[in-house]
């Protein structure tokens, strides 16, 4: 995703649209990065409690703005990993990168969890909320 100095977006490709469900016309209307991150959470695209999401949504935004290029890891309620980059640009935009890297990170999951994982994947609620309580 390309971001113009005002943070709107000038270019939001197919796999972030496809990876938050933003819907091409709400792409194409050059939102600001806020809406799409409130949109991802109102979408429940985020594996996070409720309660941590403005938090998220707050450590983000401040990532983006100061242009910091530590790459973080985005869990993904579908059980997808994506990992987040920043590139300041010259003229002050942003360059927002979105890799997939479930693979990666799920090779080191304790195994044990491989049934919450799985769970996820699939949508089977009963299972995941079994899961979630014998993991606690």
């Amino acid at each position: 995703m390309l971001l113009d100095a005002d943070t709107r977006a000038e270019f939001i490709n197919r796999a972030f649209r496809d990876y938050f469900s933003v819907p091409d016309a709400k792409a194409d209307s050059r939102p600001p990065f806020i809406a799409l991150m409130y949109h991802g959470r109102d979408t429940g695209a985020y594996e996070l409690p409720a309660d941590e999401l403005n938090a998220f949504i707050a450590r983000r935004m401040e990532m983006m703005r100061s242009g910091d290029s530590t790459p973080i890891n985005l869990n993904l309620a579908n059980g997808q990993v994506l990992r987040f980059s920043c590139t300041a640009l010259p003229d002050g935009g942003r360059m927002l990168s979105y890799t997939p890297v479930t693979d990666l990170v799920r090779h080191t999951d304790d195994p044990a969890k491989a049934d919450y994982y799985r769970a996820l994947r699939g949508g089977d609620e009963r299972r995941l909320i079994r899961n979630l309580r014998a993991a606690e």
